[in-house]
């Protein structure tokens, strides 16, 4: 049996000396996500940022040697796990056969037929058109572009609107930015694109509209129709949702919610997109999250799992009839890297393990477990509001309102996480500190095990600690 987690494995520790100036180098030349430096410094002398040297399984190790439990570092990519030398092999097969070739002006390549036509098979859509891009922000646009132009096609320019909802979150691009229900994404950045609207996200427990009778199919659900009557629908080209958000927390709706949205969308022409580049490709305990309901979209904008990491790649795929409305002329959309063919091989790849070894069953088969450990962070802590769970994506809300800065406390939360061998991603607003835990899906039950008591601990010490 290996190192446990958290523990030091000499034979992976870099010189200190050498670690020191990776570092400097690293705050100097390197914008990372959601790091002040200058306070992490003050709080943790040469501590920050951790150098993340390799990676196994579940686990990933630092430059100390430290074995960490990746619940979070891969920003909801992981599924088949790190350092897997097959996927690896094959990448690099393939690079030295064809590294690279462009869809361009009728020219196509053989393993991007070969991923789109496995594809085909998987996504919930009919016979489904895809377009490749290179992350989840870029399917998210370009999901637009189609929305928009799908309907000027077919004689209604006048449809540009692009409803989303509050809490959501769908890119860094400046109209992913427009759709993210969040203002702080859209702070310092000037203008938005023009057309985008936010209404209510189902959020059972913390949303006043759920709070009526019927719960979000009587509350968040005619939020939508109060929106489409207040736009027109004769002006509104699109809705785009994540099945589940996970944006401050896992947001999982009422069942009849989801039907009513689909019900609504059609009954006005408007087309349904499901951003499933966080919940795609096993994360829930299915393919796709829209399987839980039976969902049918028009357009799923994909990423992330798709190749688990190893290749920077998405997808936007439409369903047969919303191509349809371009058989008259093509999409006028460029991409360089659509459908790289390395990328392309890391996809196929992932997908065969995904199948071979059973991971969205096991994705399945391990929601009880982590709902059941999660469950006793409060035991620990007492200042559990709320536990989500479905499949291996999960979140905890805490109560943090009696601390007079959130915001450090929630620094030193993912501090004191690490510390104990864990990486989770973690946020706070309006007094409430959520963090957000899912692995990748070839965890094991003792995994899971250790990452709930790790967890437990690291808020007892962050929150009780004052984030010290």
């Amino acid at each position: 049996m290996g190192p446990t987690l958290g523990s030091i494995d000499a034979n992976r520790r870099a010189p200190a000396e050498q670690a020191q100036a990776t570092r400097r180098l690293a705050q100097r030349h390197v914008r990372h996500f959601l790091a002040d430096f200058r306070e992490l410094e003050l709080r943790w002398p040469g501590a920050y940022p951790r150098i993340i040297t390799g990676g196994e399984g579940a686990h990933l190790f630092d430059d100390a040697g430290r074995r960490l439990l990746d619940a979070g570092n891969h920003l909801g990519a992981g599924m088949i796990g790190h350092g897997r030398r097959d996927v690896a092999e094959r990448m690099g097969a393939q690079a030295a056969t064809l590294e690279f070739a462009a869809l361009d002006s009728g020219a196509s390549h053989p393993k991007v037929v070969e991923l789109a036509a496995r594809l085909a098979d998987l996504v919930p859509l009919e016979d489904p058109v895809f377009s490749f891009t290179s992350s989840g922000s870029e399917s998210n646009e370009l999901a637009f572009k189609i929305a928009r132009a799908y309907h000027s096609r077919r004689g209604e320019p006048e449809r540009t609107v692009i409803l989303s909802r509050d809490g959501s979150y769908h890119g860094s691009s400046y109209s992913g930015m427009a759709a993210t229900g969040a203002p702080a994404f859209r702070a310092d950045f000037g203008p938005m694109p023009v057309g985008f609207s936010q209404l209510t996200q189902p959020s059972p427990g913390r949303c006043g509209l759920c709070d009526r009778e019927g719960g979000c199919t009587l509350g968040c659900a005619d939020a939508l129709e109060d929106a489409i009557e207040r736009h027109g629908p004769e002006h509104v080209a699109a809705v785009i949702a994540e099945p589940i958000a996970i944006l401050q927390a896992v947001k999982i709706p009422h069942p009849d919610y989801w039907p009513r949205i689909q019900d609504l969308c059609r009954r006005h022409g408007i087309l349904l997109i499901a951003d499933e580049v966080v919940t795609g490709f096993g994360r829930t305990g299915r393919m796709f999250a829209c399987e839980h309901w039976g969902l049918r979209p028009d357009i799923v904008t994909l990423a992330k799992g798709l190749t688990s990491g190893y290749a920077p790649m998405g997808a936007t795929a439409v369903a047969r009839h919303v191509e349809d409305a371009f058989a008259d002329g093509p999409l006028l959309h460029l991409n360089t890297y659509a459908g790289h063919p390395v990328a392309c091989e890391a996809a196929l790849a992932t997908l065969d393990v995904l199948e071979s070894e059973a991971l969205v069953e096991r994705a399945a088969a391990l929601e009880p477990v982590l709902r059941r450990e999660l469950e006793r962070v409060n035991e620990v802590t007492g200042r559990v509001l709320k536990i989500s769970v479905i499949g291996l994506l999960s979140s905890v809300e805490l109560d943090v309102s009696d601390r007079d800065d959130p915001t450090r406390v929630l620094v030193g939360l993912r501090h004191e996480l690490y510390e104990r061998g864990l990486i989770a991603r973690c946020a706070v607003g309006d007094g409430v500190l959520t963090v957000v835990f899912y692995p990748t899906l070839v965890i094991s039950e003792q995994d899971i095990v250790f990452g709930a008591t790790a967890l437990a601990e690291a808020v007892a010490a962050a929150v009780e600690g004052g984030g010290a």
